[in-house]
């Protein structure tokens, strides 16, 4: 066992006393050193002769007592005495008695000690093969190096490596081998920590409680220990007490190494205490049976613990700095905050925290590491022979290997931040690497490759460059090629098993390299390379003669094994990254997580961690954009390859490019980027300038300075493959030429010899080197066509022999060419020789190309190597490796049944989801799940295998661990989940089919059930058992034939017995615990698995159906809002289902549906919510679609049980349910008349006095319910009591004292009204106008009007005006008067013409949407109509003569819809009309205002005009042959003219005193154009005649005519002017002397006509017949009649109102206009009239004599 530094403690005694080592060292020189060795003899009595003269203290130290040892060690021949002396070195130096820090007084020499000797000495004992010799060599060096006393530096510590690994190297003791590898790492450790500790700054120490290091004190205290306790360390010196805290520090150290290799387990070293629990006291080196809280050091009590803390707090005041003395670290700490040794000047230590600069010294430690780093690096890099044989040369490496690796892989931090070391890692350690990487000895290969997993580790920061060429051209070239043996594609492969147990060196490989657009694709390259490895790849014939097939599954396995950890690694990281309420496995659900005060450090914490949230996201998306960019790069050089000019326009699209022919040019070189070399050549060769101008640049920018002309051609070459025109390559060959006598002027007379003399060495290359050519230019014949080319001078021969030489052994080609014909040459090689061979020049190229590549990048500007700082960087690099792993996973998932191999796929499928799912990727995620779905085959009907079964539990596992994340996937999940369920329930015996259980008697008839059999589920009889299938995106149904019924009986044992149905359970139970989006997502995709599970209607399935219920169950306790979202979902299935053909399955539905509605109206609801009201809609909406009537049965019978059971619970959800119960009268016979009395019964429950404030809470849907019962056709008394209760509603509005009900929609105020009539109620008070709730119910009753029954109509209609009359003047204003008569009135009266249309008038035969038109014909509406119109009418009169003042402001539009009724085409309308305005008149004609009266006269005046059938007088009578309009118009208004005349005669008698005399002037205007057009039309005679003959009134016996129409609007007209004449009102106005004109007028016009028509009468009587046709002589007969006819009915009112009207006028009048009246009389007295002579007698008696009596 070696001695080490930590033994001398525990030494005996008298090794104490350096006189006694001495003494006993000389002792045994003495008595062993032959007599030849004379000086040595002497030298030892001279030394114990100065032991002797010493004073009684002893000698202090042993360094001038050397001279004996040194000799010993020299003595050839004599192996013992240099054991001796090297015992006895080792021993004093071990003791500290031999610190040989004096001058050399050997060699005395500048800056040389006498250690330097010391370790010379021992060295030379090198010479010796004896092995004791040997190991004590390597205990006194090793001693020497660790030694706190001595120092041993530069050449002298090197002597003492070299001297190590020499003896590792040589010597033939296997033990000896280990001892110095032993030696040597234990040596290398102290320089490594000796470099840490001199670089140290302890003002500057990192906090190492991360690391776990030590744990600091308190902030702001130093640690606490009892003062003077320790006096003697208050006294000791200050260079003492550093030495012995750093002697300490390095004990503690070795004991950690002694510990891990367990060689002082047992019992302590070198007889020692044995160790403790925590190893060795740091103070006593006594077994530690504790450990200090506050520096983490090993101590065996309290005294030894406040004797450390009091040291460390004095090293701290002497050594740090003045610095802040909070975190006093550990003396074990392998930080670099730690004190300097007293030997180091601390001016020249470097921080450990930044580079050391140029300019500033190296301390003494740091360069000792660096001599042997770079001593390692050159020793690892010297050439062995290619042999797997153990030789010195490879023990020699490998040690070196071994130890770099150990220095590399301990390193800290001032190492991993020194530029030397970095410098030397890059230039030597790299170099060394790359040699030794592609190295056929397997253990320096594999060194070198966990050599460079390390440096991954550690200094990935410093290698970026290096990295990507260790990965790109050693790695996976060695797996790629096809000559490589399994040892390399082993140990390549397990170091990237390695590399992907961390997801960070993934990530950033994928960032530094995929996302540069500089670089190659090496993550990316590195998947697929593993993918194929693990599909498979190294079973082609190209592998067969290396690989063995049980070495390709290793293989295989590994790569798998990799990508799987790869991804778990980085789910794992991604976990540790997230918080924990979004890490990948939370399932906590939004809204329930507590809220915790955080004080002011959290929340700055919280804000910070924000901050570098919001810098991440900002990091991953310039990484996105950089990989886009490459991508788009890469799509740019697709294109060139395949259309140059086209990829060329992309680049230039995207920006890679611009118009200048030098950035081409440049991108022409970059020779990685994947650019066809043939495309560049034939794009250079054209003609064009561009490409010209380009092949310019190209060439402008190479150097072929100082080069020969075929390097100059052949690197011009590189770039491009020549085009096969001779006239491009002519272009390519002189711009070549030109360019390289530029840079070689004196090379070439001109540019015309290099460019004949590169075309000669073309044609050479082609010549040596095209397999068709056989017979092959000569070197004289190269010579000889190359004669007289240089300006007619010969080449020297000695130059040409050159060319020929090197473009013989190598080819002028590209380095892809190179490759192919490699790689052709590794699939033709038969044997493992003919590989070997391949693989060695494969190396070869592998180790110049890497080592060019590196030299390259270093001349480039170097790019900082980016670390991962975000997990949203997993996204971007699943991306790319998601289809990878998805064609490896279900390929080897398809094919392999080894439980390793199936279980790492399944594992790698539930990472990539985990990552696919946590990321939002919804395509990758739902390709991944949807691939493991269908290894379960549960889709399918095959035999399951057991990986088919570990595929479900996998896909279980996904459900509960990833179910907030899967999104959409869980459709596949639970169609899977529902396949399962039934092949569980074919493998239980004695189990049925859902389907048969909603089987009818006939189909049940079918199953052997009813044979009294009890099959399986698997079974159905002789039913056909169907299912559906699904392949390439559809589905289909397809029938089980009895094979498949049996593969499926196997599955579903298989299933049953291996698959837990509670996890099943706890997938859906543990729905609760998913996020609101990822509850609703869960419940999205159940419905659709239940849909397809019904989707057969005679064999359907309801498991998933069943689930919704349990999972709506399990969630009904969540928040409104995401309940609200669930239920959407969940009705809409919901309604689907309760379509279903099978009444069976509708039912189910419905009753699943009842039993959740129950449980959620037992749920408070507060006011205001509408909660309710959507849970019932389903309801609803099942009973207006297109279900059958038993579902729409069922359904009521739902409503009235939820009414009854939950009645005081119902809140908002009594809209619904007046919904659905108004539904139920929508379809006349589609609901049994008992159902619709069911749902009226519920109605009138909530309408009773007890229930009305749940009515009026719901007042407007509550009307509308109790309107559509009114329509009901199914009970008269049904729709009576609906009525009723209508007005009931009424007077509940009415009544002061109720509350007002809720505003109703606006849709419900609007519906019917106009526009313009509807915004004075939407605009007032936010739709609370007073017509909001008025407005439903009277114009719901209105539209009962319509009904044909005619006790609902004559209820309806008295319903509506009472309401207007006993409520009106209380409630309306004035706007919503005009609501009502627009919205209501005016509709009633539409819909009441619109019934007296004969059937199909209006081109349609349906009933209009608002159900006012009755279904029979002209014939029902002649008998229902005319009365319900009267009726209506008359109401409207007296509603208006009741609130006149009110409603005067309606006037104009009370005259309108009169008016409306009289232009109306039916005649009753028509006369209803007139008789209403006649009601109307006499009515309220005192109580109406003069204005009133003005408009009511003008309405009159306008009814003439329009009711005057003027089409009369528009027939042409020679040319007409029909009539030109329709006769029943206008005998419409032929008797509407008369009605109106008769209306007057009537309303001027009662009310002429009320009537202004405008209106009074108005009427006559009225009466004299219906007189006038009467007394025309009569005038012609034969128009008449001509429209008798054309059929108007054919019937009569007259000829047609208008004469009771003149009789009556003369008289009528008469009767009023004489009125006129005593109306006193007329008096001095403008009116009287028009009245008397008009008057005079008419008279005479009258009088004369009647004596005119009397005196045509006495002359044909008189005179006989003229001479005429019979035709003419039957129309003058006919003339003749119709004149008698008029002067018969003049007689009247000539007698009765003319003249009696004129006898009667004021004196003053008459005799004012006696001189223009007495001829008139005098023609009178003529007449045959007896009663016009009479009354002309007494006038001239009564009013003419006294005239003639005063003349």
């Amino acid at each position: 066992m070696i001695q080490t530094a930590q033994s001398f403690d525990g030494r005996s005694p008298e090794l104490r006393n350096v006189d006694a080592v001495l003494r006993d060292a000389l002792e045994k020189i003495r008595a062993t050193a032959p007599k030849r060795l004379k000086e040595l003899r002497d030298e030892v009595e001279a030394d114990f002769k100065r032991l002797d003269n010493l004073p009684s203290s002893g000698a202090g130290s042993a360094d001038g007592f050397f001279g004996p040892l040194k000799m010993s060690c020299e003595a050839s021949g004599v192996p013992k005495l240099a054991v001796i002396a090297l015992e006895a070195i080792h021993k004093l130096i071990s003791s500290g008695f031999l610190a040989g820090k004096g001058p050399d007084p050997f060699q005395p020499e500048p800056g040389r000690t006498l250690i330097d000797t010391v370790v010379e000495a021992v060295g030379n004992c090198a010479e010796s093969a004896d092995e004791t010799v040997q190991m004590h060599m390597m205990s006194a060096l090793l001693a020497a190096v660790s030694s706190q006393t001595c120092e041993v530096h530069r050449n002298t510590l090197m002597s003492a490596v070299n001297t190590c690994v020499s003896i590792h190297r040589d010597s033939k003791s296997a033990s000896n081998q280990r001892m110095a590898q032993t030696a040597l790492t234990q040596m290398l450790s102290v320089i490594t920590q000796r470099m840490e500790l001199s670089s140290a700054d302890m003002s500057r120490r990192a906090d190492d409680s991360a690391q776990g290091s030590f744990k600091p004190a308190n902030s702001k205290a130093t640690v606490a220990s009892p003062a003077g306790q320790n006096p003697d360390l208050a006294l000791m010196p200050k260079g003492e007490l550093l030495n012995e805290w750093m002697h300490s520090y390095l004990n503690t150290k070795i004991d950690e190494l002694v510990l891990k290799t367990g060689e002082a387990a047992s019992s302590g070293v070198d007889g020692g205490a044995p160790p403790g629990k925590f190893g060795w006291c740091i103070i006593c080196r006594n077994s530690a049976a504790h450990y200090c809280v506050d520096t983490r050091d090993p101590v065996c009590g309290r005294p030894c613990k406040f004797r450390n803390l009091e040291r460390l707090q004095l090293v701290e005041t002497y050594h740090g700095g003045g610095g802040d003395q909070a975190n006093v670290p550990s003396v074990s700490s392998t930080s670099a905050g730690l004190p300097v040794p007293r030997s180091v000047s601390t001016a020249s230590v470097p921080s450990a925290s930044s580079e050391p600069r140029d300019s500033k010294p190296l301390n003494p430690y740091h360069e000792d590491a660096i001599l042997v780093f770079n001593y390692l690096c050159q020793l690892s890099m010297k050439d062995v022979a290619q042999t797997q044989g153990e030789t010195r040369a490879v023990r020699s490496k490998r040690i070196a290997l071994e130890l770099i690796h150990g220095m590399v892989q301990n390193c800290g931090p001032v190492f991993k931040s020194s530029t030397q070391f970095v410098e030397l890692l890059k230039n030597l350690l790299c170099d060394s690497l790359i040699k030794n990487s592609v190295s056929p000895i397997p253990k320096i290969f594999g060194l070198s490759l966990q050599i460079f997993v390390v440096l991954m580790a550690n200094f990935k920061e410093h290698l970026r460059n290096e990295i990507g060429v260790f990965i790109e051209q050693i790695f996976l070239r060695i797996l790629e090629s096809g000559n490589s043996a399994f040892p390399h594609k082993l140990k390549v492969l397990q170091v990237f098993e390695k590399l992907c147990n961390d997801a960070t060196t993934a990530l950033e490989l994928f960032l530094n390299f995929d996302c540069d657009v500089d670089e190659k694709n090496i993550f990316e390259r590195t998947i697929d390379c593993l993918s194929k490895i693990a599909q498979g790849k190294y079973a082609s014939v190209e592998h067969s003669n290396l690989i063995q097939p049980h070495q390709e599954q290793e293989l295989k396995i590994l790569a798998l094994q990799a990508l799987v950890t790869l991804m778990g690694s980085i789910v794992d990281w991604a976990r540790v990254q997230e918080p924990k309420s979004d890490s990948i496995l939370s399932g906590i659900e939004e809204g329930k997580k507590e809220v915790i005060e955080s004080d002011g450090e959290e929340d700055s914490k919280s804000e910070a961690a924000s901050a570098s949230a919001s810098l991440g996201d900002k990091a991953a998306n310039c990484f996105q954009e950089a990989k886009q960019r490459k991508l788009e790069l890469q799509i740019g050089v697709n294109k060139f390859n395949m259309k140059p000019k086209r990829g060329i326009e992309y680049l230039k699209a995207n920006g890679f490019l611009n118009d200048d022919p030098a950035a081409l040019a440049e991108l022409f070189k970059k020779k990685d980027l994947g650019l066809d070399k043939t495309a560049i050549g034939d794009y250079l060769g054209e003609p064009k300038d561009f490409n010209k101008n380009t092949l310019y640049h190209l060439v402008d920018n190479l150097d072929f300075v100082n080069q020969t002309l075929d390097d100059s051609l052949r690197h011009f070459l590189s770039f491009f493959r020549l085009p096969g025109e001779a006239q491009k390559i002519d272009r390519m060959m002189e711009k070549f030429a030109e360019k390289y006598c530029l840079d070689n002027p004196d090379r070439f007379a001109n540019s015309d010899t290099a460019f004949v003399l590169s075309f000669a060495m073309i044609m050479l290359q082609t010549d040596l080197h095209n397999p068709g050519i056989k017979n092959k230019m000569t070197k004289e014949e190269f010579i000889r066509n190359n004669r007289g080319i240089n300006d007619s001078q010969d080449l020297p021969r000695e130059y040409l022999e050159a060319l020929y030489d090197g473009v013989a052994s190598n080819p002028i080609s590209l380095q892809e060419d190179q490759e192919a014909k490699m790689r052709l040459e590794g699939a033709a090689a038969k044997d493992s020789a003919q590989k070997l061979d391949l693989f060695v020049r494969e190396t070869e190229n592998m180790v110049q190309k890497s080592q060019a590549l590196m030299k390259e990048k270093v001349t480039k500007k170097s790019t900082n190597y980016v670390t991962v700082n975000s997990v949203d960087h997993v996204r971007p690099l699943f991306e790319v490796a998601c289809w990878p792993y998805l064609a490896t996973l279900a390929v080897l998932l398809e094919m392999q049944d080894a439980p390793q191999s199936v279980e790492l796929c399944i594992e790698g499928f539930k990472a990539c989801i985990r990552i696919a799912a946590r990321f939002d990727m919804d395509t990758e995620r739902d390709a991944f799940v949807s691939s493991l779905a269908k290894f379960t085959y549960l889709t399918t009907i095959k035999e399951m295998k057991p990986k088919n079964i570990e595929c479900i539990k996998a896909l279980l596992s996904i459900g509960l661990s990833e179910g907030n994340n899967l999104g959409p996937s869980w459709l596949y999940v639970l169609y899977c989940i529902s396949q399962l369920e039934r092949l569980q329930l074919i493998g239980t015996k004695g189990a049925r089919q859902d389907f048969q259980f909603f089987q009818g008697e006939e189909e049940a008839g079918m199953s052997p059930n009813a044979a009294g059999q009890k099959p399986n589920a698997s079974t159905a009889g002789h039913q056909v058992i169907k299912r559906r299938a699904h392949g390439l995106g559809v589905s289909a149904l397809v029938s089980v034939g009895q094979d498949d019924r049996q593969v499926e009986l196997v599955n579903g044992e298989c299933v049953a017995s291996q698959i837990d149905a509670n996890q099943i359970e706890m997938l859906f139970t543990r729905s609760t615990g998913l996020t609101p989006s990822a509850v609703v997502h869960f419940v999205t995709q159940l419905a659709k698995v239940s849909k397809e599970e019904l989707a057969l209607a005679d064999q359907p399935r309801i498991f998933s159906l069943q689930k919704l219920v349990e999972v709506a169950d399990f969630n009904m306790n969540r928040m409104r809002v995401v309940w609200s979202r669930l239920w959407r979902e969940l009705s809409r299935h919901f309604i689907e289902v309760a379509a279903h053909q099978n009444t069976r399955v509708s039912n189910f539905a419905l009753d699943s549906l009842r039993q959740l509605t129950m449980k959620f109206l037992e749920k408070e609801e507060l006011t205001g919510y509408n909660f309710q009201a959507e849970f019932l809609k389903p309801f609803e909406t099942i009973m207006v679609s297109a279900v059958s009537k038993d579902v729409k049965d069922y359904v009521v019978q739902i409503i009235a049980y939820m009414t009854n059971a939950s009645f005081k619970h119902i809140r908002s959800g009594w809209k619904t349910v007046f919904h659905i119960c108004a539904s139920t009268t929508s379809e006349a016979g589609a609901i049994e008349e008992a159902t619709i009395q069911a749902a009226f019964e519920v109605v009138q429950k909530v309408t009773s006095d007890a229930n009305y404030h749940l009515f009026a809470e719901n007042f407007t849907d509550g009307v509308r319910t109790l309107l559509a019962f009114g329509q009901c056709k199914a009970s008269l008394a049904m729709s009576d009591q609906a009525i009723k209760h209508l007005l009931k509603a009424a007077d509940y509005l009415a009544d002061p004292k109720t509350p007002d009900p809720p505003p109703p929609p606006t849709s419900s105020l609007t519906q019917g009204v106009g526009v313009q009539a509807a915004q004075p109620a939407t605009a007032a008070e936010g739709g609370s106008h007073p017509a909001a709730h008025w407005f439903p119910i009277l114009r719901g009753l209105s539209m009962l009007i319509s009904d044909p029954r005619r006790e609902v109509r004559a209820s309806a209609l008295s319903g509506v005006f009472d309401i207007l009359r006993d409520h009106g003047r209380q409630v309306f204003d004035e706007d919503t008067w005009r609501m009502v008569f627009n919205g209501v009135i005016k509709p009633l009266f539409d819909d009441i013409h619109h019934q007296l249309l004969p059937e199909n008038k209006d081109g349609s035969g349906e009933v209009p949407a608002q159900g006012s038109r009755p279904e029979g014909g002209a014939s029902r509406a002649s008998t229902m109509g005319p009365p319900t119109c009267l009726a209506a009418l008359t109401h409207l009169v007296r509603l208006f003569d009741a609130h006149i003042d009110a409603l005067a402001f309606l006037l104009d539009d009370v005259l309108r819809l009169i008016q409306n009724c009289i232009q109306h085409e039916f005649e009753a309308v028509a006369r209803i009309g007139v008789e209403g305005f006649k009601q109307l008149l006499l009515l309220s004609g005192k109580k109406l205002k003069p204005e009133s009266w003005q408009k009511v006269t003008r309405s009159i005046l306008s009814l003439f005009r329009d009711s005057m059938p003027t089409k009369l007088m528009h027939v042409d009578v020679k040319a007409a042959s029909q009539l030109p309009f329709s006769k029943d118009d206008v005998v419409i208004q032929c008797v509407v003219q008369l009605l109106l005349i008769d209306m007057l005669q009537d309303a001027g008698t009662q009310h002429y005193e009320n009537i202004p005399p405008q209106g009074i002037m108005t009427l006559l205007d009225a009466l004299k154009q219906s007189f006038e057009f009467a007394q025309e039309f009569n005038r012609q005679i034969e128009l008449r005649q001509a429209l008798k003959r054309l059929g108007f009134m054919r019937e009569m016996k007259q000829l047609p005519g208008l004469l009771k129409q003149e009789r009556e609007s003369l008289s009528c007209s008469l009767k009023l002017l004489f009125q006129v004449q005593a109306d006193p009102r007329m008096q001095d106005t403008e009116f009287a002397q028009q009245a008397v004109e008009r008057l005079l007028n008419l008279c005479s016009s009258v009088l004369q006509n009647y004596a005119s028509k009397e005196k045509l009468l006495q002359e044909r009587a008189e005179s006989p017949p003229p001479d005429m046709s019979a035709e003419g002589l039957r129309d003058r007969e006919a003339a003749t009649v119709e004149v008698e006819r008029e002067v018969m009915g003049l007689v009247p009112i000539i007698s009765e109102v003319v003249v009696k009207g004129l006898k009667d006028l004021p004196k003053e009048q008459f005799d004012k206009h006696v001189h223009d009246l007495f001829p008139l009389f005098c023609e009178l007295t003529i007449v045959n009239s007896r009663e016009v002579r009479v009354m002309v007698r007494e006038v001239l008696l009564e009013r003419i004599t006294p005239l003639l009596s005063r003349n």
